[in-house]
């Protein structure tokens, strides 16, 4: 809940109709829920206004939905969108991330007491490619452990071992948003050999190459307010330029042109 309205309900002194508690009726509710069991709730990570009326069209058109697909404004840059099956649902889930305008669109699903308020949006999935491992390290196990130093580990991509190339391995994972992304990490294996292994994601969205966090640029930067010097400890680089699962990016080369 925002800070501000928290503020004003500790000095609010409630009459005693407010005081009085009311019971909330059931009926209709079963329908209600099956209804949202075909909803996603989202919202974009950017510091600056977005063009809402932009936003939808290029949903409907990246998304490829028919008229029945609705999207509802729900209050604090926070949007429902309504699928007619659970194939359309599903299907985007299994295609995040997605950009608009290069600001990442947060996706969740409905579960009992979903407020605006209380919607919690911290993680992301990416495809997390890694680059220098050795070749005996390029298997599940080893995608595991380091998936799970990066977020919370999802899958391996075993189509990249089938693909004409063996030059990184490729997990999918939950990365927290809040925090600064990860470029590396040591390794070392059980002869006790080390190997620095690099990462680098897909359709990666905006992100301050100072502090390596998603969503803001320098001026909204809160770790770097007061600093005279911002060197970058990031680049394009960390970007990478193959494996691209679906998206808006597929978008661009249709009508070059994003959100």
């Amino acid at each position: 809940m925002d800070q501000v309205i928290i503020d004003r309900i500790q000095h609010l002194q409630l009459t005693k109709e407010e005081e009085e508690e009311i019971s909330i009726s059931a009926a209709g509710r079963s329908d209600f829920l099956e209804e949202s069991a075909l909803s996603l709730f989202g919202r974009l990570l950017a510091d600056r206004h977005q063009n809402i009326r932009a936003l939808k069209s290029m949903l409907r058109s990246a998304w490829k939905m028919g008229s029945d697909f609705r999207i509802v404004d729900v209050g604090r840059n926070v949007f429902q969108f309504k699928f007619s099956s659970s194939y359309q649902l599903e299907w985007v889930e299994r295609n995040v991330p997605w950009n608009s305008d290069n600001n990442l669109l947060f996706l969740c699903r409905r579960r009992k007491g979903l407020l605006v308020d209380n919607i919690s949006l911290t993680h992301s999935p990416f495809w997390v490619q890694i680059w220098g491992l050795p070749f005996e390290s390029m298997i599940e196990e080893v995608g595991k452990d380091l998936g799970r130093k990066l977020g919370k580990y999802i899958e391996l991509d075993r189509r990249s071992w089938l693909a004409e190339q063996a030059k990184f391995l490729q997990i999918r994972v939950d990365i927290p948003i809040d925090k600064p992304l990860r470029r590396g990490v040591n390794t070392v294996n059980s002869e006790g050999g080390k190997y620095w292994v690099t990462f680098k994601y897909e359709r990666l969205p905006n992100f301050y190459f100072v502090c390596g966090v998603l969503g803001h640029d320098e001026k909204h930067c809160s770790r770097n307010q007061g600093r005279t010097k911002n060197h970058r400890q990031y680049g394009d680089w960390i970007r990478a330029n193959s494996g691209v699962k679906g998206g808006f990016e597929k978008q661009k080369a249709i009508s070059s042109g994003t959100l």
